[in-house]
């Protein structure tokens, strides 16, 4: 028998160890945060105000922990009430003892604060608390003899607080106790808790506040409040917005008496315990009323009797969250798509008679509102998905902004909102030249134009397999080569030439798209389209002559009268008609070219003079104006066959002699006829047969001299280029 009782508790031992360890890994599986509330006996006992102060935060703790667990530790109880989830029956229960015993705690003696304080960690331990689990010390009063000593040492307790995670936060009831609050002082500060003091009903609203917003769940939105005498009635009300399932109204008062009354909107008063008011806590300085799936509309709330100051206030719950799907970094200098959309509980779901807005503030302050809307029209994609958008204009400036979400029930005058902020900065940019887009040969390959990428103005490399043409045309026959005219390095460019080769006689439309990522977002920019021509344009028509009019029949002349008889006179030749009718030919074709000649040549002068007339100027290094182009003398018949054409040999500057400049309504094009000396535009080279185009401030450099070229009248002083080393004729 003895053996077999051995047997049994070994066997005890061995099922026990393996139940442990299989309970562990289960609490580390569902850790959870912990609250304990640590009640000092000898403070709560101290006076009736204490008593009814601290059973009213206990309420309110319970009211907003709501789901989560609470226990709660008395120092004079050697064990603890819970913990329990809140709203379960175990801490409905737990609730009532926790209350009771503060209720009866009137003459308790002193306690070992820091000995409570050591047990609640061990309790937290036990009950493997998460990271952010709070014991809440309630303390104070006033201390009757001598302090206790400390049988858990204070320093070493804290410092396992904070190894855990744990927090100790201490509220502070009326008295003056010295080894209460130098107790708290050194516990709530040696784990980064709070320190609330707690005498009036205004105090447990910061609390609430507190409590809230540690959890990120917001905070209590004001209904009304006053000053009640004994025959008063206050009166509130409250719009319910149809995104609530669930509203708390909170009530603090400095008065324990009085009545409080709640009607929906039609007038029906709800009562403890009916479907709508499925949870009452009422304690002496705090009410608090939870209503379930409440009807939208106006609710309204009385309270008669009692006296003193009370204030309401409205706690919405709902599962609607707000969400933005566009970047949080966008160009600052173009439209942008902005998307925003609302989620029930994890799944986007649309908003009824709600509508959609998001805020932008700038640095500044600024605010810019824009409107979203799931209609698919004003930049929404496609109706009715619940997605919600606009197209943003340009914010016009660098640097980040706040972006407010809002959804908004106009019925009910009511919001929910969330904040998040984007990023506005210069992202790359195409620009795209086409210099060639008319009476292109089909089956010539030849370089119609050029793009540059380009970020905030300055040159930006970029993958070359980056850039891409799209080329659309009636038998889609083409081929558009987009070419690095240098590599920065391995694969990477940022100036391109576009080479295009027709098949066919035909118009093609042509747009160049850039595809990458860039500020750790996917980013595109497409340029607009443009007609280029692969017609080959018909033979001029030159005038024919209208046939020479038939030669006139003339009629035999009537017989001579009869004439004496003479000698005979020398026979008339008759004249050659073939000879005539060649010659008038002749003339009539000679006119007919001369009139097809003159009206080329009117065309032609025409043509020239519409052409537009040189612009701009050229200034020295030094900024001195050297040539106005629009007051450049010039030979009347060259202003008509080549008005906008100027050469260099005209400007009477030696170095710029082998240049010619085009000018064309908006943009002006340099072309070179020699190689040596060399010339540089912006210090790139321009070959013999080259062509280039020129912006503002453009320079030219040649034989060791520099020229600054400016489409618009420069000031007195020009700024040196930034490439000036080695502009000049190398």
């Amino acid at each position: 028998m003895p053996k077999l009782k051995v047997v049994f508790a070994l066997t005890a031992i061995v099922l026990l160890s393996w139940s442990i360890s299989q309970l562990e890994p289960l609490r580390a599986d569902s850790a959870q945060p912990l609250y304990i509330v640590l009640i000092d006996e000898h403070a709560t006992g101290a006076s009736q105000e204490n008593r009814d102060l601290a059973v009213s935060f206990v309420g309110l703790l319970s009211a907003l922990r709501e789901g989560q667990r609470i226990g709660y530790l008395a120092t004079g109880d050697a064990a603890a009430i819970g913990p329990a989830v809140v709203g379960s029956t175990e801490h409905k229960s737990a609730y009532k003892d926790a209350v009771a015993g503060i209720a009866g705690a009137s003459g308790a003696p002193v306690a070992d604060l820091s000995a409570s304080l050591s047990y609640a960690h061990e309790l937290m331990q036990f009950e493997g608390a998460a990271e952010g689990s709070t014991v809440y010390i309630l303390s104070g009063g006033e201390l009757d003899g001598e302090a206790p000593g400390e049988s858990a040492p204070l320093g070493e307790t804290i410092s396992s607080f904070n190894a855990e995670g744990w927090q100790v936060v201490s509220v502070a009831l009326p008295g003056s106790s010295t080894y209460a609050r130098q107790f708290m002082r050194t516990a709530s500060g040696g784990t980064g808790g709070d320190i609330f003091p707690l005498s009036t009903a205004q105090e447990l609203k910061v609390i609430a506040d507190s409590i809230l917003s540690m959890d990120a769940r917001g905070s209590l939105f004001e209904i009304g409040q006053g000053e009640l005498a004994s025959d008063d009635v206050f009166t509130a009300s409250l719009d319910i917005a149809p995104s609530a399932t669930e509203s708390s109204l909170v009530f603090f008062k400095q008065g324990a008496g009085g009545s409080l009354s709640l009607k929906n909107p039609s007038g029906v008063e709800a009562v403890g315990g009916d479907r709508a008011l499925s949870g009452v806590i009422e304690t002496p300085h705090v009410v608090v009323w939870t209503l379930v799936d409440p009807t939208p509309g106006e609710w309204s709330v009385d309270v008669r009797g009692g006296e003193g100051f009370i204030s309401a206030w409205h706690y919405p719950k709902n599962n609607l969250s707000l969400h933005m799907v566009s970047f949080d970094t966008i160009p600052f200098d173009r439209s942008t798509e902005f998307v925003a959309y609302v989620s029930d509980g994890g799944e986007r779901v649309q908003a009824p008679n709600g509508e959609m807005r998001v805020t932008f503030t700038d640095a500044a302050g600024q605010t810019f509102t824009h409107a979203l809307n799931d209609n698919g029209e004003l930049g929404d994609a496609i109706a009715g998905d619940a997605y919600y958008s606009t197209t943003v204009p340009p914010l016009g400036a660098e640097g980040s902004y706040s972006a407010e979400i809002e959804l908004y029930w106009p019925e009910y005058e009511h919001s929910i909102s969330t904040r998040t902020s984007v990023t506005a900065q210069s992202f790359p940019t195409l620009d795209v030249h086409l210099t060639h887009t008319e009476a292109l040969l089909p089956g010539e390959r030849v370089i119609i134009g050029s793009a540059e990428v380009k970020v905030n103005g300055q040159p930006y490399g970029i993958p070359v397999n980056l850039l891409s043409a799209h080329l659309s045309s009636g038998s889609g026959d083409g081929v558009i080569e987009i070419m690095p005219r240098s590599l920065l390095n391995t694969g990477h460019a940022w100036e391109f030439d576009i080479v295009f080769t027709p098949a066919n006689e035909e118009l093609h439309t042509l747009l160049f798209s850039l595809d990458m990522q860039y500020a750790a977002r996917d980013y595109k920019f497409t340029t607009g389209s443009t007609v280029i021509s692969s017609m080959v344009p018909p033979p001029p028509v030159v005038a024919q002559a209208p046939p020479p009019p038939p030669a006139p029949v003339q009629a035999a002349p009537p017989p001579p009268p009869p004439a004496p008889v003479a000698p005979p006179a020398p026979e008339p030749q008759p004249e050659d008609s073939s000879l005539t009718s060649i010659i008038r030919i002749a003339a009539f074709a000679a006119a007919g070219i001369v009139s097809a000649l003159a009206v080329a040549a009117l065309v032609y002068v025409i043509y020239g003079l519409t052409r537009p007339s040189p612009y701009g100027y050229l200034c020295d290094d030094e900024g001195k104006l050297l040539v106005d182009f629009s007051m450049v003398e010039r030979p009347t018949m060259t202003v008509v066959t080549s008005k906008n054409l100027l050469s260099g040999s005209e400007l009477s500057i030696p170095e710029l002699r082998g240049l010619s400049f085009y000018f064309g309504k908006d943009d002006v094009d340099i072309r070179s006829a020699q190689t040596e000396p060399s010339i540089r535009i912006n210090n790139r080279p321009l070959i013999d047969g080259e062509q280039t185009r020129i912006d503002n401030r453009s320079w030219i450099g040649t034989q060791g001299k520099l020229f600054s070229l400016s489409l618009t009248k420069p000031l007195t002083d020009i700024e040196p280029p930034i490439f000036a080393p080695g502009v000049g004729d190398d």
